[in-house]
């Protein structure tokens, strides 16, 4: 019997180095899952020329909607959120590159967590909304702040990051039917 193939969906596309992209996958993969018990350990990075295109595995995210519904209380949103704001404080008072990617790693769980309410406002209360708009206004720019402060290590033009490992192999389509996926677009 064949295997059934794995389907991707397209998803969010923004700019970063390999180092944002290495910080980004730690931190939704074994941070989240600290925070609610699930991480996107499936993710399929595209990277060129410092922009980075995000396809989520639909199995991944079917399930992270689900303990997202769960999981996210009016305390884990203030935990999390307060988590947050400690850790802009600290990377305010540190210069060293591991410190500020470990801090970059811990802030995504609150970044995807607070990326997904805004996209499914259903899944919080009205507090949790309000408390939201705050922050996402005083703090939109910190990730990229703080990537900025990063020392970035040398970085191919291009590259595929799959399951925590930097793939050369080109062309993309090669390494996608190697792999029996199915990207889809959103």
């Amino acid at each position: 019997m064949i295997p059934q193939p794995e389907v991707y969906c397209k998803s969010v596309q923004r700019p970063g180095s390999l180092t944002d992209l290495k910080a980004w996958y730690i931190g939704e993969s074994s941070e989240l899952k600290k925070w609610i018990g699930f991480g996107f350990f499936n993710h399929l990075f595209f990277y060129q020329n410092k922009l980075i295109q995000l396809y989520y595995n639909l199995k991944e995210g079917n399930e992270f909607h689900n303990v997202l519904k769960q999981k996210l209380t009016e305390d884990l949103f203030d935990n999390i959120s307060n988590n947050f704001f400690e850790l802009i404080e600290e990377s305010e008072k540190i210069n060293s590159h591991n410190e500020l990617f470990k801090i970059m790693i811990k802030s995504w769980p609150a970044f995807t967590i607070f990326d997904e309410i805004s996209k499914y406002p259903e899944f919080a209360t009205q507090s949790m909304l309000r408390r939201l708009t705050r922050i996402r206004t005083s703090t939109e720019s910190f990730s990229y702040e703080l990537s900025k402060r990063l020392n970035h290590e040398l970085e191919p033009k291009e590259c595929i990051f799959y399951k925590g490992n930097t793939i050369l192999e080109q062309p993309n389509q090669h390494f996608i039917n190697k792999n029996n996926m199915i990207l889809e677009n959103e």
